[in-house]
């Protein structure tokens, strides 16, 4: 547990704040286990039954709760000391029921795609007080990511809508008439600085964000289920320093990434070909070079 970062995150970018709250000590145990889009959880409601978002803390980011044993609750009333964490010296019992309702996470990140900006999700949080603040810090075991929905584009987004509109060419009609299945990371020129080395550290901390977020973003299944990754730096090199082989959420999704020259590769740099002249001619190469690695992962599996 990051107790130093948190005490110095004033101008630090949420995804880093997330990040610094997960619990790595390895004499913790964990109770979460590997969760997928259609597992169910335990999710923190309000009294009308829909998803609360939480932070006790004003340093901290506001946050959907889920939790993979309903008692595990108890966990953020109070405030505890990574000593009573690591030592089991919360007691799960003695503590008041919270109001928790049970669903399938896919359902739940369906459900926060209206919630403005990108929304987190932690998974088994517990109040942790740590030296120096008044208030606790709400740790957990790990953090997901809810894309959300751009009411212009009717695309899914991990990144800020102001970069979408080249999203405009994908008619959301085609994408459900195909039920394929995409959520969109845009990386534009747009705010980055000209100056060389602040270029390279605003890049190298787009890609820190990017490998942090793309295995906690839960995806659903469709006939073919992509994280798309836009890049338009109108700078080759700069481009292919994000193309590499992102571990997914789910087992049935796929980083791919599109170049300002629209070419389109997977994450080990294989190009995939498509013809651009209409939607058709793109979806299909897509759903069937996953459709190839689905298969060829079911064999290495073997």
């Amino acid at each position: 547990m990051d107790a130093s970062f948190l005490l110095s995150l004033r101008e630090s970018p949420a995804w880093k704040i997330l990040k610094s709250e997960i619990i790595n000590d390895p004499d913790y145990r964990k109770f979460s286990r590997k969760l997928g889009s259609y597992d169910l959880v335990d999710v923190l409601v309000d009294d009308n039954g829909k998803p609360l978002f939480l932070k006790k803390n004003k340093k901290d980011i506001e946050s959907a709760l889920i939790f993979t044993r309903p008692d595990l609750g108890a966990r953020i009333e109070g405030s505890w000391t990574a000593t009573d964490l690591l030592n089991k010296q919360i007691d799960l019992g003695a503590r008041e029921a919270i109001p928790l309702k049970t669903m399938m996470l896919g359902q739940l990140v369906n459900m926060l795609k209206n919630h403005e900006g990108l929304t987190s999700i932690k998974v088994n949080p517990v109040s942790i007080l740590i030296t120096g603040e008044k208030e606790p810090f709400l740790f957990c075991e790990d953090v997901l990511f809810a894309p959300q929905l751009d009411s212009f584009t009717q695309k899914l987004l991990l990144t800020d809508p102001e970069d979408a509109r080249a999203l405009m060419g994908i008619n959301p009609e085609d994408q459900l008439r195909f039920g394929i299945e995409m959520v969109f990371y845009m990386l534009t020129t747009r705010d980055l600085p000209e100056e060389k080395e602040e270029r390279e550290l605003v890049l190298k901390n787009r890609i820190e964000e990017l490998t942090f977020i793309a295995p906690r973003t839960p995806i659903p299944q469709g006939s073919g289920s992509f994280l798309a990754v836009l890049l338009n730096l109108e700078n080759e090199i700069e481009e292919r320093a994000f193309i590499r082989d992102y571990p997914m959420f789910d087992d049935h999704s796929d980083v791919i990434f599109v170049t300002s020259k629209l070419k389109l590769y997977s994450g080990a740099l294989e190009e995939i070909h498509f013809n651009g002249q209409k939607i058709d001619t793109i979806f299909k190469p897509l759903i069937s070079w996953q459709a190839s690695r689905q298969r060829e992962r079911a064999l290495l599996r073997r």
